[in-house]
C-alpha cells in the first residue's frame, strides 16, 4: 500500500502532536481576538499618538479578525496655523481632520520579516478612500494611492486660511520617501479630481487695501497632476540647462486647472517649489505662474443679511479696474500673477500672463511703426461683383418697397375703313408708319429706365401706360398725345388734304 507509512508509531505521534499545536494556536488567536482589551488598546493609541501638538481621539476600537483593526469616530487635531496679516493683525487658522470609520489591516509576513505593512482605508459619509498602502524599510517609506470615490475634502483643514468643500473622484498616486534625505532626496507623483468646489465667504487679506470678504465662490472642477522627483528626471525640464540651483528635487506642478462658474485658473506647465535638503517643505522656494478670470455676474451677486442687501464683490473689480498693476496684468478676461518667495511665506505680484494655449492665449501684438502686411494680418476686403456704380439711397424716408408690374399691352386697334378715312388713307401711311416706330421706341426706353430706378432705388409703385398716337385716340379717352408714363408725345403725321373736311 501506499500510505503503509502512516501506520508507523512515529508518525502517527508526530501528527498527533502537530495537531495539538495547532489547535492550540487557533484556541490563542480565537481567545485573543474575544478577550482582547480594546479600550486599553484605544487608549493605548490615543497616547502613542497625540504628540507633538497634535491630538488624536478615537470614539470606538474593535478587533475584526487576527491583524484587522476597526477605528470609528476617528478625529485628528493638529497645531493651528498661525501668522501675521500684511497689515500687521494676527490671524490663528484651526485645523482638523476627521473620518467615520478607518479599517487597518498589519501585514503579518512583512512584520515577521522585519518590515511594517499596514493597509488602511477611510470612510467618511458616502466617500471611500482607498485602499492606501503604507510599507515601511530601514531605509524608505512607500506609500501607494489607488483609488477614491465621492470623498469629502477636508473643509476642517484651510490652505492659505481658505476652506474648501468638495468631493474627491480621482486620488491615485505613488510616493518613495526616504528617511535619511527626507523630501529632498523622496520622488513619487499625484493625480487629482475634485468636483463640486465651494469656498464659504472667503477673506482676501492685503497690504495696499483693508480685508476683503467675499461672497460664496463656486471654483467647479480641479484637475491636479505632480511630480516631485530630481529635475533632470522630469520631461518637462529635459531640455533645460540647469540653474543656479543644480540638479536640485523640485514638486513640478504639471498640470492644475480651475473651472468653476464663479471662477477660472490655470497655473503655467512650468511651475515648480524647489525643496532645499535638511530643512522642512515650508522652506521650499516657489516659482509659479498662473491666470485667472472672474465671471461677470461674480461681481454683481447680492448677498442678503436680515434685511440688508449688499454687493461685497463689487470692491474687487474696483480694484483690479483701478489698480495700475491689476490693468497692465490683465490679457483679455484673464488677469495674471506670479509668485515667488517660500510656501510658508509667499510673495505674490501681478503680471501678464505667460500662458499658451485656450483660452490663455495672449494676443498678438501689433506695432504701430508697421503695417499690416508685415505684422501678418491683412485688412479684410469684401468680395464685391464688378457691376456699374449704383446710386446712393436716398435718406428721407421711403414708402415701403413693392414689386414693379407692368401690365400687358392690349393689341393696338385699328380703324374700320370708313368713306370719311378711304381718301385721305394713302396720304396718313407714311405718317403713321414713323409714329408707330417713334411710340414704340418710347415705350420701351420708359421701361428700361424704370428698370434701372427699381434696382437701384427702393422699389414704388408705377403704371406704366401705352403711347397714343393723334388722330388715333380711342373714344373716352384722353388728350392726343399724352402718356401716363411721362414720356414725350409722340411726333403726329400731318393731315392730308380733305382730313378735315371727312370728319366735320
Amino acid at each position: 500500500m501506499t500510505f503503509e507509512w502512516t501506520r508507523k508509531p512515529v508518525v502517527r505521534k508526530a501528527a498527533r502532536i502537530s495537531g495539538y499545536v495547532a489547535f492550540g494556536l487557533l484556541l490563542f488567536a480565537l481567545s485573543v481576538v474575544w478577550t482582547f482589551p480594546a479600550s486599553r488598546l484605544r487608549g493605548y493609541l490615543e497616547n502613542r499618538l497625540s504628540q507633538g501638538g497634535v491630538t488624536v481621539k478615537i470614539q470606538d476600537l474593535s478587533i475584526r479578525g487576527f491583524g484587522s483593526v476597526r477605528l470609528t469616530g476617528l478625529k485628528v487635531e493638529l497645531p493651528p496655523d498661525r501668522g501675521t496679516n500684511p497689515d500687521g493683525s494676527a490671524y490663528e487658522d484651526l485645523r482638523t481632520l476627521s473620518a467615520d470609520r478607518l479599517d487597518l489591516s498589519l501585514g503579518l509576513l512583512s512584520l515577521l520579516l522585519g518590515d511594517l505593512k499596514v493597509k488602511a482605508t477611510v470612510y467618511s459619509g458616502e466617500g471611500v478612500l482607498g485602499p492606501v498602502v503604507v510599507v515601511k524599510t530601514a531605509e524608505t517609506v512607500t506609500v501607494e494611492i489607488e483609488s477614491a470615490q465621492d470623498f469629502p475634502l477636508p473643509s476642517d483643514m484651510p490652505v492659505f486660511g481658505i476652506r474648501f468643500f468638495g468631493k474627491l473622484s480621482v486620488l491615485k498616486g505613488t510616493m518613495t520617501y526616504d528617511l535619511k534625505g527626507g523630501l529632498a532626496s523622496s520622488k513619487g507623483h499625484l493625480d487629482l479630481k475634485a468636483d463640486g468646489i465651494r469656498v464659504p465667504k472667503p477673506t482676501l487679506r492685503g497690504s495696499t487695501h483693508a480685508n476683503i470678504s467675499l461672497s460664496d465662490v463656486d471654483l467647479g472642477t480641479l484637475t491636479l497632476a505632480i511630480n516631485l522627483d530630481k529635475r533632470s528626471n522630469i520631461p518637462a525640464f529635459k531640455a533645460d540647462r540647469k540653474g543656479p540651483g543644480g540638479d536640485a528635487t523640485v514638486l513640478h506642478i504639471e498640470k492644475a486647472d480651475l473651472d468653476g462658474s464663479d471662477a477660472k485658473a490655470q497655473v503655467e506647465g512650468h511651475s515648480v517649489i524647489r525643496l532645499v535638503p535638511a530643512r522642512p517643505f515650508k522652506d521650499g522656494a516657489l516659482t509659479v505662474d498662473l491666470a485667472f478670470s472672474l465671471s461677470e455676474p461674480f461681481f454683481d451677486r447680492q448677498v442678503r443679511a436680515g434685511t440688508e442687501v449688499s454687493t461685497p464683490n463689487r470692491f474687487l473689480r474696483t480694484i483690479l479696474g483701478m489698480d495700475p498693476k491689476w490693468r497692465s496684468a490683465q490679457s483679455g478676461s484673464y488677469w495674471g500673477l506670479t509668485c515667488s518667495g517660500t510656501v510658508e511665506r509667499p510673495s505674490c505680484q501681478p503680471k501678464k500672463p505667460s500662458i499658451r494655449g485656450g483660452d490663455f492665449k495672449l494676443p498678438a501684438k501689433v506695432d504701430d511703426k508697421t503695417d499690416a502686411k508685415d505684422t501678418g494680418s491683412k485688412p479684410v476686403v469684401p468680395n464685391v461683383p464688378r457691376t456699374a456704380p449704383t446710386s446712393p439711397t436716398p435718406a428721407a424716408p421711403q414708402a415701403p418697397a413693392m414689386p414693379v408690374q407692368i401690365p400687358p399691352q392690349p393689341p393696338r386697334q385699328e380703324p374700320l375703313p370708313t368713306a370719311e378715312n378711304t381718301a385721305s388713307g394713302a396720304g396718313m401711311s407714311g405718317g403713321l408708319t414713323g409714329a408707330a416706330n417713334a411710340a414704340a421706341t418710347a415705350q420701351a426706353a420708359a421701361q428700361a429706365a424704370a428698370q434701372a430706378a427699381a434696382r437701384s432705388q427702393p422699389m414704388m409703385p408705377t403704371v406704366i401706360g401705352r403711347a397714343r398716337i393723334r388722330g388715333l385716340v380711342p373714344e373716352g379717352g384722353g388728350e392726343a398725345g399724352e402718356g401716363s408714363d411721362g414720356a414725350a408725345p409722340a411726333p403726329a403725321a400731318a393731315p392730308a388734304a380733305g382730313e378735315g373736311e371727312g370728319q366735320e
